[in-house]
C-alpha cells in the first residue's frame, strides 16, 4: 500500500517572532500553514510535515522567543486540530515550544495532530549547543522515556528533531518501538559542510534503521532547505530545493517489507539502546 505525504518547506513568520509586542507568532504561522494543508489534502495526502519551530522562532534564539511557549491545549495545537478537521482529517506534524507548567524552560516539541487533537509528541533530546549556538540556554532537554508512535494508514510513525539526527541511538529507539517512518522536522542552521551533513545523516539513518526518513527544514536564509524523503535503501524519493516549496512523496509499505526481508538486520543485532 502506498502512503502519501507532503513536505512543506515554507518561510513562516519571523518578524512577529522578534517582538512579543506584536501578534502571537502561532496565529500568523497557522494562517500561513492553512493553504499548504489544503493543497496537501486536495492532492490526496494523508500527512503534511512542517519544520521544527513552526510555532515560533528567532534567529539566534533569545528570551523573548523562548517565552512564546504554549500548552498542548493552546492556540497552536487547537489551530492545527482545526486545520486537520477542515482538510479531511489529514495528519499535521509541526514543531513548537511547549511551556513548562512549573515555570521552567520550555521543551522543543514535535507534535502530530489529527482532527481529534494530539496523536503523539516527541521532545528534542539533544539540544543544539554546537557551531556557536546555545539552545540549552533557552530550552530544557527532552525526556528519553519510551517514544510515542502513531499509526497513519498501514505505517507506524515516530518523530525526532533536527540535531537528534546526529545521534543514531535516537532513531534506533524509535525503530525498537516499532517505527516504520521517522519524521524529522528541522531548523538546520546554514554553514560550511552543513548541507552535506544533513543529507548524509538522513541517508545513514534510513539505511541503518531500514525505515523511511522524512525531513522538513526551513528554507534559506534561516535554514538550508533540502527537505526530503529517503527510502529504507537510502535513496531519495523526493527532494526540495533551498527555497519555499511543497514536495509530494509516496511511501510504499511493500518496499519497506521487502528491504527488511532481504537484509534481516533486526535479527542480526547484538546491541540495544539504553539512555544515560
Amino acid at each position: 500500500m502506498c502512503f502519501r505525504l507532503r513536505l512543506e518547506q515554507c518561510q513562516l513568520s519571523v518578524s512577529a517572532w522578534r517582538s512579543m509586542r506584536r501578534a502571537p507568532a502561532s496565529a500568523e504561522n497557522l494562517a500561513a500553514m492553512g493553504p499548504s494543508c489544503a493543497a496537501a489534502a486536495k492532492a490526496g495526502s494523508h500527512l503534511v510535515v512542517f519544520p521544527e519551530y513552526s510555532h515560533a522562532f528567532t534567529p539566534g534564539l533569545g528570551a523573548e522567543w523562548a517565552g512564546t511557549g504554549e500548552s498542548l491545549e493552546g492556540v497552536f495545537v487547537s489551530g492545527l486540530t482545526s486545520l486537520s478537521k477542515d482538510n479531511g482529517g489529514i495528519v499535521i506534524i509541526a514543531g513548537m515550544l511547549v511551556a513548562d507548567s512549573s515555570g521552567g524552560l520550555p521543551a522543543n516539541t514535535q507534535v502530530a495532530v489529527g482532527e481529534s487533537g494530539v496523536l503523539a509528541r516527541a521532545e528534542k533530546i539533544h539540544l543544539y549547543d554546537a557551531f556557536g549556538a546555545s539552545e540549552s540556554a533557552w530550552i530544557r532537554p527532552g525526556s528519553a522515556d519510551a517514544p510515542e508512535l502513531f499509526p497513519c494508514q498501514d505505517l507506524h510513525m515516530g518523530m525526532m528533531a533536527c540535531y537528534d539526527l546526529r545521534f543514531p541511538e535516537v532513531s534506533r529507539r524509535l525503530v525498537d518501538a516499532g517505527a516504520d517512518v521517522i519524521v524529522t522536522p528541522a531548523q538546520w542552521v546554514p554553514g560550511d559542510t552543513k548541507a552535506h551533513h544533513f543529507e548524509t545523516l538522513l541517508a545513514a539513518r534510513a539505511i541503518e534503521t531500514q525505515t523511511f526518513v522524512v525531513a522538513s527544514d526551513h528554507p534559506e536564509p534561516w535554514g538550508i532547505g533540502l527537505s526530503q524523503v529517503v527510502d529504507p535503501r537510502g535513496l531519495v524519493v523526493a527532494k526540495a530545493g533551498t527555497g519555499e516549496e511543497l514536495v509530494h512523496a509516496e511511501l510504499d509499505s511493500e518496499l519497506l517489507a521487502g528491504v527488511r526481508k532481504e537484509n534481516p538486520m533486526a535479527a542480526a543485532r547484538r546491541f540495544g539502546v539504553t539512555p544515560l
